[in-house]
C-alpha cells in the first residue's frame, strides 16, 4: 500500500537533476567510508554537539532533568530562502544542486544518514530519509525521537522522499558565488536541499511538505490520499446532555503559531474523572485528512513551542517539557546548573540576544492522557484557532461554507515580537499551513467536500486573544517634547515601552469608562508630508535629526497604544470546548457574520463579551466592516475557489 500512493505522482520526461545528485551523494560517501547509518553513534556525537557545547563552556548537553538541550545558531524557519519547483529547476537552482554534489563528492565531509516511518496507517505512511553532515548529528536525534522507526521490510529500500541537509553551506557557497542560504524543493521527485540552516524545523517540516503533497496528488487521482492539515489532534470522552452517556468524539485544532492549537490540542480542559469523562492524544502538529472524515497521524511525538511555558496553566506540556525523556532547542539552560528556563529568551545566536521561538520535542506517553494510537477514527469537530483582539468571539459554531472560508483564511495577528511597527495587523495562511504545495485554493475545494461528504462534523471558529480592544492615540507632538523623543528612542532601538502594563482608562461608550492595561506602544513620525512607522526606519531618521540635519520641533510625532481588552484566557477556551463536547451551549445568530455564537454556556460570563460594552454600535459596525473587507480581499487572490466559499464572509 505504501507504493500506490508513491506511484500517483506524475510522470516527468525529464531527469530529475535533484535525485541524481542525492543519488551520486549517498553512492560515492558509502563507497569511501563516508556515511554512518550507526544511531548509536550519531546519538553519541550529538550529545557532545559541538554549536551547544562551545556557545555555553559545556561539555555535553545535558539538562538537570537528563533531558537534552541543543542551541542551533539559525533560530527560525527560513522561508524566505525556500523554493519550489516542478519539473526542471531554474538556471540558479540547477548551479546550486550541482554545488551540492562538488562539495560532498570532493571534500571529506562525513554525512550521517538516518531512516524513519512518517505515520503509520499502511495507505498513509511514507519512508524517509534524512542525511546531514557529521558536525549536526543533533538533528538525526530530534528527527529520530520526532517520528516512527521503519519496520524491518523497508530497511534496505529506497525511501519515498529525501532531505539533505548541510548547515556549513555559506563559506563553500560565497566562494563558489552561490546563495548562501537556500531549500530547494524538487517536489515532484520528492528530494529536499537545505543548505545554511542547522535549524530542526526544516527536517520536520522539509518532509511533512513532500508527504502530503503526494497524498493530496493521490486524493485527487482517486488513488486513497487526503489533504494534509496542519492541526493537532484528540479524542474528547464527555457526558453529552442530551443522550446522558459519555460519548467519544474526534477533534481537530488548527491555528498558526502563537495561538494556542498545541496547548489546546494537549489540555485536559479539567473534564470531570468522576463521570469517566477524558481526553487522549493523538496528535499536536499534522494530519492526513481522509475523504471519509477520518484523520490520520504522522508523528510519534510532539514538537512544541515553549516560550513562557509554565504548570498551572499548561500543566501536560509543562510535565513532558521537563521530562528526562524531551529534546529542547533554543531554551534556555543555565550552564552551571543546568537548570532551564522557560520564561528566559537569552541566547547567544540570535538576534538582539534572544530568542523566542524556544521549542521541544516531548515523548507523547510522558503526557498522562495518552494511548499507543496516532489516528482518529472519526472526525467530529473541527476548530479554527485565532488571535484577535477586537471583535471576533470567544467561540463561534459554522456552517461547511464558513468553515472552508476560514479554512482559506487562517486568520490570526502579528504579534510585537514578531514585527513592533505592524503589531495588531491581521496575519492569514491558508489552512494554517505554510508549507502547501501546489494551488492553495484546491486546498480549500477539498476541504469543502470533505464536509459535505461527512455532515456530522462540527466547526467552530475559537479565539483566544482579547474582545473588545483598541488602539488609541495617548498622545500627539513633536520630537521637541522630551517624553514622546524618549520613547521614538525606544521604539526605534528595539527596546519595549515603560508604558507596556500600564493602567489606561478608556470610554470606548461614551458614560462607561473602562480599565484596560496597554499591551504594546507604536511611533508614527511624519515629516515633510512623509509617515515613518518602522522602527528600523524612524532608527535612521533619528540619526539626522541628532546630527542636526532636521529640526525635531518640525516633526509630528503620534504615539499610539494598543489596549487589550477582555482577556480570553486558557480556562476560557477551555470550558467553552468542554461544554460544546458535552452539548451544553445554546446557539443564536450573529446577524452580522451569519454564524453562531453562544446564546448560553453553563457557568460562563457571556457578558464580559458583549461588543456594545467596548463599543458604540457605529464603532462596531466600522470594525466589522474593516474586516469583512479585508477577508473578502483575501479570498478574491484564489481565482480556482469555488465561489459559496468566498460568499460565506460577504
Amino acid at each position: 500500500m505504501k507504493q500506490s500512493l508513491q506511484s500517483s505522482s506524475p510522470v516527468r520526461t525529464t531527469t530529475s537533476i535533484a535525485k541524481l545528485v542525492s543519488h551520486e551523494i549517498q553512492e560515492k560517501a558509502g563507497s569511501e567510508n563516508r556515511l554512518t547509518t550507526d544511531i548509536k553513534k550519531i546519538l553519541d556525537l550529538a550529545l557532545k554537539d559541538e554549536t551547544t557545547c562551545k556557545a555555553l563552556g559545556i561539555t555535553d548537553v545535558r539538562t538537570k532533568h537528563g533531558s537534552l538541550a541543543w542551541t542551533s545558531r539559525i533560530t527560525n524557519r527560513s522561508a524566505r530562502f525556500t523554493q519550489v519547483f516542478f519539473g526542471s529547476p531554474d538556471p540558479e537552482q540547477t548551479r546550486t544542486i550541482e554545488g551540492v554534489r562538488e562539495f560532498v563528492l570532493s571534500s571529506q565531509v562525513q554525512l550521517l544518514s538516518l531512516d524513519k516511518r512518517m505515520g503509520l496507517h499502511p495507505e498513509h505512511s511514507h519512508h524517509c530519509r534524512t542525511i546531514v553532515t557529521s558536525g549536526f548529528a543533533r538533528l538525526l536525534a530530534m528527527w529520530d525521537k520526532l517520528i516512527f522507526d521503519i519496520p524491518s521490510e523497508w530497511k534496505g529500500k529506497e525511501p519515498d522522499q529525501i532531505v539533505i541537509y548541510i548547515p556549513e553551506w555559506a563559506e563553500f557557497a560565497k566562494k563558489k558565488d552561490l546563495p548562501e542560504k537556500r531549500i530547494l524543493v524538487d517536489a515532484d521527485n520528492r528530494v529536499t536541499f537545505v543548505l545554511g540552516s542547522d535549524y530542526f524545523g526544516e527536517v520536520k517540516k522539509g518532509h511533512l511538505r513532500m508527504a502530503m503533497y503526494h497524498e493530496k496528488l493521490a486524493m485527487n487521482a482517486g488513488k486513497g490520499g487526503g489533504l494534509g492539515v496542519h492541526a493537532g489532534g484528540k479524542v474528547i470522552r464527555a457526558l453529552d446532555a442530551a443522550t446522558h452517556k459519555v460519548e467519544e468524539k474526534g477533534a481537530l485544532f488548527f491555528g498558526l503559531s502563537g495561538t494556542g492549537k498545541t496547548s489546546l490540542s494537549v489540555h485536559h480542559y479539567w473534564l470531570d474523572p468522576k463521570e469517566a469523562e477524558a481526553v487522549i492524544i493523538r496528535q499536536d502538529d499534522f494530519f492526513v485528512l481522509s475523504g471519509d472524515g477520518k484523520a490520520y497521524g504522522t508523528e510519534d511525538n510532539a514538537y512544541i513551542k515553549t516560550e513562557g511555558l509554565e504548570p498551572e496553566g499548561q500543566p501536560l506540556l509543562y510535565k513532558g517539557a521537563t521530562s528526562s525523556q524531551a529534546i529542547l532547542e533554543n531554551v534556555y539552560m543555565d550552564p552551571r546548573t543546568r537548570e532551564i528556563n522557560f520564561s528566559k529568551y537569552d541566547h547567544p545566536f540570535a538576534l538582539g540576544g534572544q530568542c523566542l521561538n524556544g521549542r521541544g520535542i516531548v515523548v507523547r506517553r510522558d503526557l498522562p492522557q495518552t494511548d499507543d494510537k496516532i489516528d482518529l477514527d472519526h472526525v467530529d469537530y473541527i476548530f479554527f484557532i485565532t488571535r484577535k483582539d477586537t471583535i471576533v468571539p470567544p467561540v463561534a459554531r459554522l456552517n461547511s461554507e464558513q468553515a472552508a472560508a476560514n479554512f482559506m483564511l487562517g486568520e490570526s495577528i502579528i504579534t510585537s515580537a514578531a514585527d513592533p511597527a505592524r503589531a495588531g495587523e491581521s496575519v492569514r495562511e491558508v489552512g494554517t499551513n505554510p508549507f502547501i504545495v501546489g494551488s492553495e485554493g484546491e486546498e480549500g475545494n477539498l476541504f469543502l467536500s470533505i464536509l459535505r461528504k461527512n455532515s456530522g462534523i462540527q466547526c467552530f471558529l475559537l479565539n483566544t486573544g482579547s474582545f473588545g480592544g483598541h488602539a488609541v492615540v495617548r498622545k500627539a507632538g513633536t520630537l521637541a517634547d522630551r517624553e514622546l523623543l524618549e520613547g521614538v528612542r525606544l521604539y526605534a532601538g528595539g527596546k519595549a515601552s515603560p508604558l507596556v502594563g500600564a493602567p489606561y482608562v478608556y470610554e470606548g461608550v461614551p458614560g462607561k469608562p473602562h480599565s484596560y492595561k496597554i499591551k504594546l506602544v507604536r511611533y508614527e513620525v511624519e515629516y515633510a508630508g512623509e509617515l515613518i512607522k518602522t522602527p528600523k526606519e524612524i532608527g535612521e531618521f533619528l540619526v539626522r535629526v541628532n546630527e542636526g540635519k532636521i529640526e525635531g520641533a518640525r516633526v509630528s510625532v503620534r504615539e499610539v497604544v494598543f489596549l487589550e481588552g477582555e482577556k480570553i484566557r486558557i480556562q476560557d477556551s477551555c470550558a467553552l470546548i468542554r461544554e460544546v463536547a458535552r452539548g451544553r451551549i445554546e446557539w443564536k445568530e450573529d446577524p452580522d457574520w451569519k454564524y453562531e455564537v453562544p446564546a448560553s454556556v453553563p457557568d460562563f460570563s457571556l457578558d464580559r463579551f458583549d461588543p456594545l460594552r467596548y463599543y458604540t454600535p457605529e464603532e462596531y459596525k466600522r470594525l466589522n466592516t474593516e474586516l469583512r473587507k479585508e477577508r473578502i480581499a483575501w479570498l478574491s487572490r484564489f481565482p480556482e475557489l469555488r465561489p459559496e466559499i468566498a460568499r460565506a464572509v460577504q
